[in-house]
């Protein structure tokens, strides 16, 4: 397994690395497996395609910094960190948002969105006996909330990551603890 994933990370860096000198429609497999010095039919034995690829790159270097503190409690370091990332790969999902070819990948933004912020609210109600009523309406609150997160996401790396991640967390914090009513 471990062998797998350092393969699979090789892979990742060579294609990242080549969305900086090309664009994305004009990279080949072959170019990538290339970069990562394998051979071809290696990147076949990882992914089935490059979309595969973006959404494995997005799913493991978000686990990496964020699955580890996953609870309720560090909801606010959940979302430091995915806005960090984010901006520092600005230039990379600003290509991949934009890539046609790669649109289902946005579905695949808002669906790891949506999971998580769905976990953090599970986190956050787990201790609590709610009616069919109360989970109807968190479970409609989340899905609200979860959309709109993932959208404005998706429009603030369009938009070059303005305002920069210190100011855009800010206004999220006080955005979410306004609507939750807590501190």
């Amino acid at each position: 397994m471990e062998q797998e994933t350092k393969t699979k990370k090789i892979i990742a860096l060579a294609f990242q690395e080549l969305t900086t000198k090309k664009t994305i429609e004009k990279i080949s497999i072959t170019d990538i497996m290339k970069q990562a010095g394998f051979r071809r039919q290696t990147f076949y034995d990882y992914f089935d395609d490059r979309y595969d690829l973006v959404t494995w790159i997005f799913y493991w270097e978000l686990c990496e910094s964020i699955y580890p503190i996953k609870t309720w409690e560090n909801w606010e370091d959940i979302l430091w960190h995915l806005l960090t990332y984010l901006e520092s790969n600005k230039i990379y999902y600003k290509k991949i948002f934009l890539n046609i070819k790669l649109d289902s990948f946005k579905q695949y933004f808002i669906y790891s969105i949506k999971n998580l912020v769905n976990e953090l609210t599970n986190d956050y109600f787990k201790d609590q006996t709610l009616s069919r009523d109360e989970k109807q309406l968190i479970q409609t609150a989340t899905d609200f909330y979860s959309y709109g997160l993932s959208e404005s996401l998706y429009h603030w790396v369009l938009e070059n990551c303005g305002p920069n991640s210190q100011k855009y967390h800010a206004m999220l914090v006080k955005l979410v603890k306004y609507q939750l009513q807590i501190d």
